[in-house]
């Protein structure tokens, strides 16, 4: 027989010799020593209720079966664990001396409860007070548990804090935990897998002092969680009631789907997709706080200081906040987009507006933003705070920038109920008028800058039905401006230069235009309906004064004018004579033409107003003058 095979069956035979003096070794003799000493390590009772058996494969040990550690007197859970069968992986040769050194366990299956009381401390804590088992070490024990590693094989871990009365579980942990001792400190690592609301986890951990977390100090902690759906890392201070502070970098591909995953649904609408974090974290309980934040979300940059409070029935938040944007219509649109430009080209006039989501937080907020997108209003900075309780969000805007003016704020809206109610004040200076009444109201023929006051309140499921309610008060006044497609001096005078054959052209059309120092107005609004009683506007040429109303519904207008002609016209005899004219149609396509209803007077009023005497062609001949000037009609 060659060498070779006489050496490896020499040592078979060796080894067989070992297993089969183990398992003469009589080991339900190590069954009061095993669970005196895991009492005393665990602070907890432990029995083993099964039989011992020795393990020979896949690790050389004693099998323990039917094992349980107690719980705390008190806590919800009677067993603290609860495991099918364990692994004692121990040293050949002190066994079969009759001692079990133990270098590792192996937990099948195991069921671990870990609770917090009512008193913020966590049963895996050292035990104190009635119940703790007291075990003095006994050198000469024949069972020593100087192991270093413990492997959790497809086990179950339930936490539950008695203070907020929420539980989570996690299934099928497959962990390995190992200890060391690093500069006077017993240091635990863990890496493995386990899977929280069917998601499947990966997870590495570290913490600096175990020996003095189990007593109750906080220790350094490193954690790392990656899946599908998020990778977090936390590198801080780790207290035993739960309690964290460190520095936090999470990225996921779905804050609406993380905040489900994690039991904080939001509600059902767009946008909240994509979310980055970075900052320095802490939290107690259900209560978290971010601080030196930096947020990417939904393509917005938000950094500051922000808070979380989960344990409410609806969640709260609050903070200050700098924000580079905010889109706030694809937030408004209905659907279930992730896509919040997709989601912003869907609010239409007719689109129901989506703000149940106002009733699934509350918050109190200071935020400086650098843009507001509104449907069909831009703000281009503002410095707002904002409060959102029970489905009512006020906002007080103090500074606002919008429109090359600025000015300030408030907006409520309120969408407790089952029709959402509307109510904003807005008072701006210096705003390009054209820019807002064409983005506003749709209105791009007056150009100049101006003041705008707003008082306005209204209701309605869609921006349609908010205009058809709409109702309150108003005032506009513009400086030097221009009134673009229509000049309405000239107007005036084609209208007075009828009586003697005189037309002007170029009145209206794209080239004209009215120039004027100054336009005011008040006006009330009543069902989409807005009046005015005192429009003014004073041009180089021509006083203007009249009354309308502007549908806007569907755009029309109904305005009824009146000219006084401020300087003398060359070539024309009926410069101080005020000939009314109305202006209808639509505000995109408005119409001219003589107001008869208000001739008589406008003529009364020149009269009054001192003119010397009316022109020969009317006293001459009245009825062809007037036949003239209304083409006949």
């Amino acid at each position: 027989m060659k060498r070779g095979h006489i050496v490896l069956l020499s040592v078979a035979a060796i080894v067989a010799g070992l297993i089969i003096a183990a398992l003469l070794v009589p080991l339900d003799v190590f069954r009061g020593p095993l669970e005196a000493a895991a009492s005393h390590a665990l602070g907890r009772e432990v029995r083993i209720g099964g039989p011992l058996h020795l393990a020979v494969y896949p690790r050389l040990g004693i099998s323990l079966k039917d094992v349980a550690v107690a719980n705390a007197a008190g806590d919800r859970e009677k067993e603290m664990v609860t495991v099918g069968k364990i692994v004692v992986v121990a040293r050949l040769a002190p066994l079969l001396s009759g001692h079990l050194d133990v270098t590792k366990i192996v937990l099948k299956q195991p069921v671990i409860h870990l609770e917090v009381g009512s008193n913020g401390i966590g049963n895996w804590q050292a035990a104190r007070g009635a119940g703790a088992v007291r075990l003095e070490p006994n050198p000469s024990a024949p069972v020593r548990l100087g192991f270093g590693s413990v492997r959790i094989e497809d086990g179950t871990v339930a936490y539950f804090d008695a203070r907020s009365g929420k539980s989570r579980t996690l299934s099928h942990v497959e962990l390995t935990l190992d200890s060391t001792d690093v500069a006077g400190a017993r240091r635990l690592d863990l890496d493995g897998t386990a899977t929280y609301n069917s998601v499947p986890l990966r997870l590495h951990a570290r913490l600096g002092d175990l020996q003095g977390f189990i007593g109750g100090r906080p220790a350094t902690a490193r954690v790392k969680l990656d899946c599908d759906l998020f990778s977090a890392d936390f590198a801080g201070s780790l207290d035993p009631s739960g309690s964290l502070a460190g520095n936090l970098t999470l990225n996921a591909v779905s804050l609406r789907r993380l905040a489900a995953w994690a039991g904080q649904a939001l509600p059902p609408g767009n946008g909240f997709g994509a979310v980055g974090i970075v900052g320095k974290i802490s939290s107690r309980g259900d209560a978290y706080a971010l601080s030196n934040a930096t947020i990417l979300l939904d393509g917005m940059k938000l950094t500051g200081d922000l808070s979380l409070d989960t344990g409410r029935a609806i969640p709260a938040i609050k903070g200050t906040l700098a924000v580079d944007h905010i889109d706030v219509r694809p937030y408004l649109a209905p659907g279930t987009s992730a896509d919040v430009a997709a989601a912003a080209a869907q609010v239409h006039r007719d689109t129901p507006l989506a703000l149940g989501g106002l009733k699934g937080l509350d918050a109190d907020l200071s935020l400086t933003i650098g843009r507001i997108m509104l449907p069909d209003f831009r703000i281009d900075g503002a410095v707002l705070s904002a409060t959102l309780h029970n489905g009512v969000l006020q906002a007080r805007l103090s500074r606002i920038a919008a429109y090359g003016g600025t000015g300030t704020g408030t907006l409520t809206v309120d969408a407790s109920g089952p029709i959402p109610n509307f109510r904003s004040v807005l008072s701006m200076n210096g705003i390009n008028v054209q820019a807002f009444l064409g983005e506003v109201a749709g209105i791009t023929q007056i150009g100049g800058a101006g003041a705008v006051q707003l008082d306005l309140a209204s209701h309605g499921q869609s921006e349609a039905d908010i205009v058809k309610a709409l109702g309150g008060k108003g005032a506009i006044s513009v400086g030097r401006g221009t009134i673009y497609g229509v000049d309405l001096a000239a107007v005036a005078r084609v209208l007075q230069s009828t009586v003697t054959a005189q037309i002007l052209a170029d009145a209206v059309g794209g080239n004209a235009r009215t120039e004027f120092s100054s336009m005011h107005s008040t006006f009330t609004i009543e069902n989409g309906l807005l009046r005015t009683t005192d429009l003014s506007m004073v041009s180089p040429a021509v006083l203007l004064t009249g009354t309308g109303v502007v549908n806007l519904v569907n755009h029309q207008i109904d305005f009824h004018l009146v000219p006084t002609a401020r300087q003398g016209i060359p070539g024309l005899s009926l410069v101080d004579i005020g000939i009314p004219f109305h202006v209808g149609g639509t505000w995109e396509n408005p119409t001219y033409a003589p107001d008869p209803s208000n001739l008589a007077t406008g003529i009364v009023h020149r009269l009054e107003g001192g003119a010397a005497r009316l022109p020969s062609e009317i006293l001459k001949a009245p009825g062809a003058a007037l036949k003239s000037l209304f083409g006949g009609h």
